[in-house]
């Protein structure tokens, strides 16, 4: 291969390895996010539940 065509695979390596480190952070946040959600979700039924009139 000739130089071009070497600078040309280069840049196509740094593009998609920084896309797929991209994709993991994003997945990572929703996981968190996801987490954080079903956290809170027990928090207020937990909440509702002691609230109730008996």
């Amino acid at each position: 291969m000739d130089d071009g065509a070497q600078f040309v695979v280069a840049a196509y390596a740094v593009i998609w390895v920084g896309l797929l480190l991209y994709i993991v952070s994003i997945g990572l946040k929703l996981a968190r996010m996801a987490r954080e959600i079903e956290l809170i979700g027990r928090l207020v039924g937990e909440d509702s539940a002691d609230n109730t009139p008996s």
